[in-house]
């Protein structure tokens, strides 16, 4: 992350401190805000609002993760930071301005930097007086604020809804305004990936991927899930991951069975099978990648042909993908691969979802469209009670995920170098610990 200083107008200089993602350009933030404010009106504004630090325990935060609509028009990694975006303009101390963004004032950063440069920055402090001079004569305010919500008031069970109060408080005092989600407005661009985006999720992918080579590489009777999970994390972090993309789930027996397990404190056993769902975070990028394997070294002929069938379903959904193919089809196919296997009736999930900023990120369920990036997850899960098939494939689960990038002609499978193939993935677990 690269830490920048930045001019802000005429007659007032600011100095500010704030994380930047470093290998997105300016420009490509500034092309995404041109594009948003020509979604919106000019009878029309939005309003982003950085996440606010969340409390662990005490006087201890947990690591803070800016909300994602702001992080991708801006780059910026800081709490307490605002973009107000106003295409009819307000006018700023002679300046007219269609975009502004007010920050906390800090400590000059270590290096100069050109920066927003095509809008102004302000203080914190400025906000409440410029946004509510902005409203007048508007008819539509799109608000993404992630800690406008409901709250629970467990006292007196009841829930208070903050966004509904927040939303009916300015629509009284601008009657003629109306209050709207910005989700579906920055989405539009969000699920589109540019080539940086690109490069930034295949590298989020090739962590998780040496990850997952290590927990296979180390997955031995008698470990525990979270050995599995300390090795995939720590691989992921070492190579310059800042998070992991969701919380990794390691479900060994029939913890397997459970596609958001994520306890984590099973001890493997003998002829068992391991799903391990994981993903690395990288400059707010995230991957999602799920590989199943046997804790001896070897699939039992029962969990070979499960996994087989699995891995077929996926081969034919990723075969499937091209641009203007209904969302719908990618279940069907996979589906329908499975049901000709004998396991149609074992898969409980949806087999995709869009992957960018967020480990399920917002985008259209409608139709593919080239430069989406998804997932293509089949699975099968044989409860232990359902008799209509042999014990030995039963209480157990298999996963196989992959990110996929949609294209003009088809599909690239980001994360194929991950070892899928039953005889790589064996290989990899009986070679010396």
């Amino acid at each position: 992350m690269k830490t920048v200083r930045k001019s802000i107008l005429a007659g007032l200089v600011l100095f500010l401190a704030v994380e930047v993602v470093a290998s997105i350009p300016e420009t490509e933030y500034r092309q995404r805000r041109e594009r948003l404010a020509g979604l919106l009106d000019t009878s029309s504004a939005m309003v982003l609002r950085a996440a606010e630090p969340r409390q662990r325990s005490g006087d201890v935060n947990y690591r803070y993760r800016q909300e994602s609509n702001l992080l991708y028009l801006t780059g910026i990694e800081e709490p307490n930071v605002t973009l107000l975006i106003v295409p009819r303009g307000v006018t700023i101390e002679g300046k007219k301005a269609s975009r502004l963004l007010f920050v906390p004032q800090s400590a000059a950063g270590s290096r100069d930097a050109e920066f927003f440069a095509d809008g102004i920055v302000l203080d914190v402090s400025r906000f409440q007086g410029v946004f509510g001079a902005s409203l007048p004569g508007l008819r539509t305010l799109y608000l993404s604020a992630p800690d406008i919500r409901f709250v629970n008031d467990w006292l007196n069970d009841r829930r208070l809804f903050l966004d509904r109060d927040a939303k009916k408080e300015i629509e009284q005092r601008h009657p003629d305004l109306k209050v709207k989600n910005a989700g579906p407005i920055v989405t539009r661009l969000r699920e589109i990936k540019s080539p940086t985006e690109i490069a930034l999720i295949r590298e989020a992918i090739r962590m998780t991927g040496d990850g997952l080579r290590r927990a296979m590489e180390i997955c031995r009777v008698g470990a525990y899930e979270y050995e599995l999970q300390a090795v995939v994390e720590s691989e992921m972090i070492r190579q310059g991951a800042a998070y992991q993309s969701f919380p990794s789930i390691v479900g060994s027996g029939r913890n397997s069975l459970i596609p958001h397990y994520d306890e984590n404190r099973r001890q493997l056993r003998d002829g068992e099978v391991v799903v391990l769902d994981v993903g690395a975070e990288y400059e707010g990028y995230a991957a999602d990648i799920t590989r199943t394997i046997p804790v001896s070294g070897r699939f039992s002929k029962e969990q070979r042909e499960v996994y087989a069938a699995v891995l077929k379903a996926q081969e034919a959904v990723v075969a499937a993908i091209r641009p203007g193919l209904p969302w719908a089809e990618l279940d069907k196919t996979a589906r329908a691969a499975l049901a000709a296997a004998g396991f149609g009736k074992y898969l409980n999930h949806g087999v995709s979802h869009h992957v960018g900023l967020d480990v399920h990120d917002p985008g259209s369920m409608d139709t593919l469209r080239a430069g989406m990036v998804i997932t293509v997850e089949p699975g099968a899960y044989i409860p232990v009670a359902d008799t209509a098939l042999a014990a030995a494939y039963r209480g157990f689960g298999v996963r196989i995920e992959d990110d996929v990038l949609v294209e003009e002609h088809g599909a690239t499978v980001l994360s194929k170098d991950i070892p899928q193939e039953i005889d790589a993935v064996e290989a990899l677990i009986r070679q010396k610990k």
